[in-house]
C-alpha cells in the first residue's frame, strides 16, 4: 500500500514535504505494538518517520487549537456560518487533531478511512486510498 501511495503523491520528490500529525505516529505505534510487529517491520516505520516532519499539538499553537474547535463544531452541525449537509457526524478526537493538523499545515490528508470524507473541500483536501 505505501509503494503505491508513494508513487501516486510523488513522496520521494525534491518539491514534496511529507507530514505527519504526532497523533498519527502515536496511532501507528499503537498498530504496531497491538499486532506485535516484528523488528524488521518497526525498523522500516522509524526509518521512514525520521524522513518527514511531525507536528506536535502544541497548546499554545491557537490556528491549531481553532481549527480543531472549527472542524468539531462542523461536525457537530453546530457551525452556523458553515452547516453541515445532513446529520452531525461523530469524529474521535485523534481524527479531530489529525483533520485540525493537516488544515494548518495546508497539507492533503491521506487515508483509507472515510472518517474525514466530510471535511474534504470544506476545510482539508482528502485523498481516501482503498485498503488492501
Amino acid at each position: 500500500m505505501y509503494k503505491k501511495i508513494e508513487a501516486n503523491e510523488k513522496l520521494t520528490e525534491q518539491d514534496c514535504l511529507p507530514i505527519i500529525s504526532v497523533v498519527s505516529y502515536g496511532e501507528i505505534l499503537s498498530f504496531a505494538q497491538q499486532h506485535n510487529w516484528g523488528g524488521k517491520k518497526k525498523q522500516e516505520v522509524q526509518k521512514f518517520i525520521t524522513k518527514i516532519i511531525v507536528i506536535d499539538i502544541n497548546s499554545s499553537d491557537a490556528s491549531l487549537l481553532d481549527a480543531y474547535a472549527t472542524i468539531d463544531a462542523y461536525s457537530k452541525g453546530n457551525l452556523p456560518e458553515n452547516p453541515l449537509a445532513g446529520s452531525a457526524i461523530k469524529m474521535g478526537k485523534n481524527d479531530l487533531w489529525i483533520a485540525a493538523t493537516a488544515k494548518i499545515a495546508n497539507a492533503k490528508l491521506l487515508t483509507i478511512d472515510g472518517d474525514f470524507d466530510h471535511l474534504n473541500r470544506k476545510f482539508i483536501e482528502v485523498v481516501k486510498y482503498k485498503h488492501v
